[in-house]
This record gives structure tokens, sequence and C-alpha cells, in this order.
């Protein structure tokens, strides 16, 4: 929030203005920073790239069934064609899309919302049948019943009592972008009461470009940090319509929702509106539940209770079945994730999958064949997903892609019998298939071109399978080529990291060439233990010490990398946006022998200074953890980074603060260590624009000695 003229701090204002112009006027324009597009290469870079995205793939448009008539439509372009389902024969059609069948529709999500801008919520929420709207506004709530003027539901909301939004890491950590929630019937309003008054507020100076800044300030805890207070409360909406002139309190009741010290979140309402369903979390995040109030009563019982040795992932999958009051629930109890069957009514739990690899997403659930349709990771190459199906009884798992490759772009037949699947791989492009649920193949309806890489004198991508720092867990990445490789000749090898938990960044998936590699550089991307997908061990790995294994395994990874010919394992730069930045950072602290060269972007210093939600989920509080956070710190390190490094951050970014590049620029001042910084005046967390582009790529450039060809640009 910004604070009006009268209200701002004059002297906090001052002192912080005058503090950014000093670093300011510290930051290093260095005089051979080419525009990205004038660098040797970068013409060739985007020829390359945006030829090679033109090319015809082997997607197919529409497809749809006519189980009736055996057979099945499809189209790439304009034009259907029929297949049969028995013998796979393919016919053109020349009647047109009237005659095709009937579009099957997907189950509609209930309560979905226009998301709100990074870390916020809706301000506004419409009853389902449009005739009531709800507004979180100024701390307060307010509702426009039926025909009648907006009232205030609530009057004491403050800067740090608000009622029907939460606070910022909510939205960024727990995907909470709702604050209100209709029940079905439009009878009651659900809603957050949220109190931030113990939270510290971090200050923001916001207008760095204009005659006066001004000051944001946002109630942000941080690791150890108080917690914003989080409450449920219903109201009666008839009542409140009802009684126009009356006291709004007396028709809102609060639900006991625990002890302070936890997380509320993906609140909903039943289908039938008798339940309020919502999560709760223990702040340690290592026992999850999902909790019902009563719609009448308020009174809350557990449904589910997920307990882990270290962490929970937040928010399970949970798909509702037609009738409202079965779900489908995902766990990793096991320590992989599997898919069980319950129910809003009963104990009875049915567990659906099993194996020692991790389930992935939902594709359908099938009532009318009994079957649940996922994906699944059993195949050889380990992030290679499958689709998978099982009974809704747990019986007859199985699996139905055939071979080691990465599908996607399910289409599934009415009665379960038949799938449609692309299938590709980093360096083949997608084609589509049509499958009986047994596996076998039956048609292929679209094929990508073979030749793409050939036909155009350019390596192909690879993935590649190496070994974690442990020397025994397999990790993958990714690597690319530029046009003009060759393993006779010595090349740069740039780390493009991210690592951090929740996101992988390596797929084998058909990519194109990276333009970047044009310059003269090798590009490597490397998913280390820590990352999603892989299961809980995997995952578990930095748990406690973030910056420690995940790092570990990108230094594993350059040095089995840099044995191949043409690999120069002598200049290796590394990149990487936030969490990336990260990396990038302590890789010079820790592994300066590896990395050579490093670009942070945007990257947390010292897990301190990041909020509490996302930090003490792998990390605990500083006060639990003071080695992990010592050890895993840029800034508590920084006597200790070597190379060539430069630092970039936007002086607007409320997610990862800038003081983080002040704090490490200002101990890199102290001790004489020649850097370069770019901070952005506009920018919040990433947005930087070609600048940033034209000053790193020109660094990595330059520190790596990188030539289009790969010859010597030594002096």
């Amino acid at each position: 929030m910004t604070l009006s003229h009268s209200q701002r701090p004059i002297q906090i204002l001052s002192k912080l203005f005058l503090f950014s112009v000093a670093f300011l006027l510290c930051a290093i324009a260095r005089a051979d920073w080419t525009p990205y597009e004038q660098l040797p290469g970068a013409d060739r870079g985007a020829s390359i790239a945006g030829n090679f995205n033109r090319s015809p793939a082997g997607n197919v448009r529409d497809v749809r069934w006519d189980i009736a008539k055996n057979a099945m439509w499809f189209r790439k372009t304009g034009t259907w064609s029929i297949v049969d389902l028995t013998t796979g024969a393919i016919t053109p059609v020349s009647e047109g899309e009237d005659n095709a069948p009937a579009a099957s529709r997907p189950r509609s999500s209930r309560n979905a919302p226009m998301a709100p801008s990074r870390g916020r919520q809706q301000p506004i929420a419409v009853s389902a049948d449009k005739t009531m709207t709800a507004e979180s506004r100024d701390g307060n709530l307010f509702l426009k019943c039926d025909g009648a003027a907006k009232r205030a539901v609530t009057t004491d909301g403050t800067t740090t009592m608000r009622y029907g939004t939460a606070s910022w890491v909510y939205g960024e950590e727990l995907d909470q972008t709702t604050g209100m929630w209709w029940s079905p019937t439009g009878e009651q309003l659900a809603f957050y009461r949220f109190d931030d008054a113990q939270v510290p507020m971090y200050t923001i100076l916001s207008g760095l470009t204009k005659l006066r800044p001004e000051v944001d300030i946002e109630p942000y805890p941080k690791p150890g940090d108080p917690n914003p207070i989080v409450g449920l409360a219903v109201l009666d909406v008839k009542a409140f319509c009802a009684d126009p002139d009356g006291d709004p309190s007396k028709h809102i009741r609060t639900i006991d929702v625990g002890p302070n010290e936890q997380y509320i979140y993906g609140v909903d309402y039943s289908a039938n509106g008798d339940q309020l369903i919502f999560h709760r979390l223990n702040r340690r995040h290592d026992v999850l539940e999902l909790c019902s109030a009563d719609a009448k009563s308020t009174a809350v019982r557990v449904l589910v209770r997920e307990e882990q040795p270290n962490w929970n992932h937040h928010m399970p999958e949970m798909d509702f079945l037609a009738d409202g009051r079965r779900f489908i629930w995902s766990t990793e109890r096991t320590g992989f994730k599997q898919y069980e069957l319950r129910s809003l009514d009963s104990p009875k739990v049915i567990a659906l999958t099993s194996g020692n690899f991790p389930a992935g997403k939902i594709v359908e659930v099938n009532e009318e064949a009994g079957l649940l349709f996922y994906t699944a990771f059993p195949a050889q190459t380990q992030i290679n997903p499958q689709l998978m199906s099982v009974h809704l009884d747990g019986t007859q798992q199985a699996r139905l892609t055939p071979d080691d490759l990465t599908y996607a772009r399910f289409r599934i037949s009415p009665n379960g019998r038949f799938f449609v699947a692309s299938d590709e791989t980093i360096s083949s492009p997608p084609s589509t298939k049509l499958y009986a649920s047994d596996g076998k193949m039956i048609a292929v309806l679209s094929q990508g071109p073979e030749d793409l890489w050939s036909s155009r004198n350019i390596p192909k991508p690879e993935l590649v399978k190496l070994k974690a720092a442990d020397g025994e867990t397999n990790i993958y990445g990714t690597l690319h080529f530029p046009s003009t490789f060759d393993p006779k000749k010595s090349w740069p090898l740039v780390v493009d990291a991210y690592g951090g938990p929740y996101f992988a960044n390596v797929y084998n998936r058909f990519s194109s060439p990276r333009a970047d590699c044009e310059l003269g550089f090798v590009i490597l991307q490397i998913d280390n233990r820590g990352t999603p997908g892989r299961g809980k061990v995997f995952e578990d790995a930095t748990y406690l010490k973030l910056g420690g294994p995940d790092l570990d395994d990108q230094a594993a990874a350059v040095r089995q990398i840099a044995t191949r010919p043409g690999i120069d394992g002598s200049r290796v730069g590394i990149t990487g946006m936030s969490y990336g930045g990260y990396m990038s950072a302590i890789a010079l602290v820790r592994y300066p022998d590896v990395f050579k060269v490093a670009v942070a972007r945007s990257g947390p210093m010292d897990w301190r200074q990041y909020d509490s939600i996302y930090t003490e989920r792998f990390m605990r509080t500083p006060q639990e953890n003071k080695a992990g956070y010592d050890e895993g710190s840029v800034l508590v390190n920084a006597d200790k980074l070597a190379g060539k490094f430069m630092l970039i951050h936007g002086m607007q970014d409320d997610n990862v603060h800038p003081s983080n590049g002040w704090a490490i620029a200002q101990k890199l001042y102290d001790r004489n260590f020649a850097f370069e910084m770019l901070f952005f005046p506009k920018a919040s967390h990433g947005g930087f624009g070609p600048a940033e582009e034209s000053a790193m790529w020109s660094f990595f450039v330059r520190e790596l000695k990188a030539t289009p060809d790969g010859s010597d640009s030594s002096p």
C-alpha cells in the first residue's frame, strides 16, 4: 500500500533516498557493454531460432469421438479426417464441421476467477446467480445485496486488520488468490480475517525516477518473524440483507480454525454448500490437514491428515467426482505421490495408485468407465511422463503409453478404450498417435518432420543423464550447442540455473535451438536434487541446507560435462533468476574452482531475507537452524566469493527485496572486491528489458572469451 502525502514518514524517506542514491552512484557501467543484437553471432541466433519456430509440428488441433460408429474425427488445420478405431484407416472428410460429432465438455471448475496480480487476492467476489457482490476495500468487507446499495459488513478494518483479503505471502507462497467465498446458493459468504498487527513491515521506495519518490510498505514476515493471525468467518447473507439498519456483526459467525501459528488456505464450499472446506498447515509444514466446517453449526472436523518427517507439499491435488462428495486426493505418504479416493461423508479410503515412482497430474476422471487417467513416471528415463489408468476401486493399474518418450496432450474416448497422445523428445518434434487402451498403436495422426536438425546443419540438443554429487542418484539436464560447434575446438559452458524447490526446468520435450548459443556458448540446464517430480527423498535432499546438495549437483554436472570433447571446463559461467540468482552467487562462494563467472539476477543472498512461508518450509527458522542459514548464506560467506561477478536486481522487487542486492554489494565493497552491478529503478521481480540481456551476455562473452566460431579470443 502507498502512504498518502500526509502520512509519509519524511525522515525515513529522506534517509532511504540518500542511501539508495549513494549505492546507485557505485554501480558500474562498462564502456564495452554492447547491445545484444550487435554481439557477434546474435544475428545468426535470431535467424536460426526464428526459422526453427516456424517449422511444422506434429500436433493435432481437435479430436472428437463417434464411438457408436467406431470412429474418431480429427483435424490438424481446417480439414477433418475420420479414423476407423479398428483398422486405423484414415479417410479425409469433405462435409465440413457441421457433420463432426459434438465436442466433449470438460467438467467446469467453480469459483475460479481470473488471477489477480502476483501475491494478491481478488478484491471482488460475485455470487453464483450474479445478483450480489462482495468487495474487500481499505481493510473492510462490503456487500451489495440484490437490488440494494452497497453496505459495510465490517467497520474495524485497518491497514493491519483486514477482511476479505490475505497477506502478500499467502498469494505468493500458498497460491491463495481469493479471500471471499460464496456458497453455491448465495445464502452464505465466507471470508478471511487477517490480523497483521505483529508482522514487521517492509519498506520500498516507489517512483524512483520521479521528482519525489514515495514509500510503499507491506506486512512481510521473514523467517522467525511473527506471522499473520488468520481467521475465517461466515456471513448469513439472507439475514444481513433483510436487516439493512441492524448491526452487521449479529449475522457473522467465527469458525474455530485452531491455533494462531498455522496457515489457513485453499478455502471453498462443497458442491451443495453444506460444508466449508479448507487446508490447515502448521508453521513447520510437516502436518497438513484438510478440514471441513459445517455450514450450519460451524463445527470443524479433520477430513485428511498428512504428516511428513520434513515438509508437505502445501496443496495436494483434489478433484471431486460428479456427486460432489467423493474426491480424489494426492498423498506422499509412501514417499511418492499417489492417489486415493476419499469422501466428505465417510472415513473410508481407497488407495488407487501405487509404485516406487511418483504420479504426475490427473488427466481425466471417467466415471462412466470407472477409470482415473493420470500421468506418472515409471519409464526408464525418469522424467518422461507416461499415461496411466486405474479403476476407481483401486484395481487394474496400468501403463498405457508404450515407449520411453515424453507423452502429452491426451484426449481420451468416452468409453475409456482409446486415447490420443503426442510423443516427443528434446530433439524429436511431436507426433500424434491414436492408441487402444492396451497401448497398441492404431494410427499415426500427425508426424513432425524428422530432418529438422540435419536439414539445417545444426547439432541436436541433448537430454543428458548424469550422477548427482552423491555418486548414486541420477539427475537429468539439457545441453544446447551453437550451430558452428566443433568438438575439436574449445567452447565455454554457461549453466542456466534455477535448482530450487517446487520448480523443475528440465523436460524431455522438443526444443528449438537456443539463440544465445550462437554467441559462442554451450548451454547446460540441470535439475538437481531438491527439485520436484522425483519423489520425496529426491526433494528432501536439500532440507535444512539450501545451497548445499543442490549446488553440489550443479558442480558435479559441470565436471562430468567438461570431460566431453569441445567443452572447456576452465571457462564456465552460471546465471539464473530468483532461486537461480541465488545459485549463481553461492556458486562463486562454494565452487570458484568450477564456476569462473556468474550473473546473479534477483536472488536472495541470505535466507533470513526471504519470506517466512517459503523459507521455513525448507529451512525451519533461523533460531532452529542457524548453521543451515549461515552455511547457505552468500552474505555470511561473502569473503569467499571469487571470480567475475555481475549483480542484477529490481528496485521495486516486493518478492526478493532489493536489500538482498544492496547487502551483498556492501559486503563486496567492504572487501574492495571488483564486480559489476545493475539496479533497475522501475523493475520488480524480473522484467528488466533488453538492457539486462545486453549487459549479461556482453559480460559472458568478454569474461569467458567466447567467439561465434569457437576460435581463441584471448589477446
